[in-house]
């Protein structure tokens, strides 16, 4: 069925498919309003290099180290060090420890699209609290356990890389692309149950009229086979078969005679004869 045809089938049984588009204006805004919206909030770690750099002599004298600008000194190990943290972050036991157990607040964490030193922490909760708490648990947690892997490494605590905080957990921010999904994906299934509902109390609607109308018209029939009722008899009387008058008596009370032709008797014009007309079986001839 075409556009056109679907608005025809609409419009007739519009008492059918309104009541359907308001219920689903209602379970769409029910909808909306039971989904929890979501709350999101990020921080930024970066990862720097001891200024000494990565190695440390116990007889060389503080004084005599050289030293450079940690920020000048981002390299390949920062970068394999950020995903380390990333790897650790992302066991679901560590997640289960911050979040804590059976809660539905998540938190992701990456390095982003560059790549580099910096770690991204995002965040999600039904609350804008529990998420900006959740990025802050992330990010202590972060520095902890970089130090921990260093220390299990025995690694001189002079040539420790360190993890500073670039930015702060972010004020949450509520997010309802997640309840706007729901709502569309809700909306669509109901529009295409009220297009089907409509449909389908037509179909049946239709064969309940034919239906009906031909048991109307066997009923008629059957009536008519009957005869018409005495009032409605035809009383118009039967034509009559036209009557031949009779031949009339010549008076002398014998048969009915034909008349005789006879010529037209002029002096001066010729004699006429007509011919005489054929008999007429009606008429009786001398014979008889």
């Amino acid at each position: 069925m075409d556009f056109w045809g679907t608005v025809r089938v609409l419009r007739r049984r519009w008492y059918i498919a309104l009541p359907a588009v308001l219920l689903t204006g209602i379970l769409a805004l029910y909808v909306y309003i039971t989904v929890p919206t979501r709350y999101e909030s990020s921080g930024v770690l970066v990862l720097t290099s001891p200024a000494a750099g990565g190695r440390y002599t116990a007889n060389t004298k503080p004084e005599d180290v050289v030293k450079v600008n940690p920020l000048l000194q981002f390299d390949g190990s920062l970068t394999t060090t950020a995903q380390i943290l990333t790897q650790i972050l992302g066991d679901p036991k560590t997640a289960e420890e911050l979040a804590g157990k059976g809660s539905t607040s998540v938190y992701t964490a990456n390095t982003g699209p560059v790549g580099g030193p910096l770690l991204f922490i995002t965040t999600e909760s039904d609350s804008a609290e529990s998420a900006e708490a959740l990025v802050g648990k992330v990010l202590d947690k972060t520095v902890a356990e970089l130090a921990a892997q260093q220390k299990a490494l025995s690694a001189p605590e002079q040539t420790f890389i360190t993890a500073q905080v670039l930015v702060k957990p972010t004020t949450a921010s509520a997010k309802i692309g997640g309840k706007v999904r729901y709502v569309g994906a809700a909306t669509v299934v109901l529009l295409l149950l009220t297009l089907a509902s409509t449909f389908a109390a037509d179909s049946i609607m239709l064969k309940s009229k034919r239906r009906k109308e031909g048991k109307d018209k066997d009923g008629k029939d059957s009536k008519d086979d009957t005869g018409p009722a005495p009032s409605e008899k035809d009383t118009t009387p039967a034509p009559v078969a036209p009557v031949r008058p009779q031949p009339q008596s010549n008076g002398n009370g014998g048969p009915p005679q034909r008349p005789v032709p006879q010529g037209v008797p002029n002096a001066h014009q010729k004699t006429v004869i007509i011919a005489a007309p054929k008999p007429d079986p009606a008429w009786p001839t001398k014979d008889d």
